[in-house]
């Protein structure tokens, strides 16, 4: 079986903690991903993803270009192992609903796992739909099973909602003039 550091992306997206909630955006535009991890003197502080920017930092009052990330990182950050297997770093991920899992070795960030990845090297398709089922799930309903696959499918789909509108809100910003124009005088 497949061990998480032979998975996991290594080119990490880092930002400090002060770094502007438009800066991460940028980060995650420009690089097309879904996260960021927050690093301080070179120790992980917390992680931010698409959806902790579609959901909160862009929906509030702050200047974006203004506001610290670190009033949205999550700092409790669970973390895997380089030698993990796939199932245990599906279990760890549907256990704590999450869709990245940061990979540390000695103490140290070498990696990030993303459930798209234990998707695209696991061979038991089981093992990835009940992790999409428990991360997707409200909680306590993953663990009862009564959300079954339409609820999972559900579930990704408010996510792909989120990511679109977050998208939606960096191309306004980053071609704001030539999007305004297209708007204003219709796409032709």
């Amino acid at each position: 079986m497949l061990k998480a550091y032979e998975v996991m992306t290594h080119e990490l997206a880092t930002c400090a903690p002060d770094a502007s909630v438009a800066h991460v955006a940028a980060i995650m535009r420009d690089r097309d991903i879904g996260d960021v991890l927050v690093l301080e003197d070179g120790k992980l502080r917390g992680i931010v993803t698409d959806r902790d920017l579609a959901l909160r930092a862009l929906t509030g009052k702050g200047d974006p270009a203004q506001t610290p990330i670190r009033k949205f990182m999550n700092t409790k950050v669970v973390t895997g192992e380089t030698a993990w297997s796939l199932d245990q770093v599906a279990d760890a991920m549907a256990k704590h609903q999450i869709r990245r899992l940061p990979i540390m070795q000695d103490g140290q960030l070498v990696g990030i796992v993303s459930l798209g990845d234990v998707a695209r090297h696991e061979d038991e398709e089981d093992v990835v739909a009940q992790s999409l089922q428990a991360i997707s799930a409200p909680s306590g309903f993953a663990a009862s099973g009564r959300l079954g696959r339409t609820g999972a499918l559900m579930g990704a789909t408010l996510l792909a909602a989120a990511a679109t509108a977050l998208m939606a809100w960096l191309t306004w910003n980053h071609s704001g003039q030539a999007l305004r124009k297209q708007l204003t005088h219709g796409f032709s």
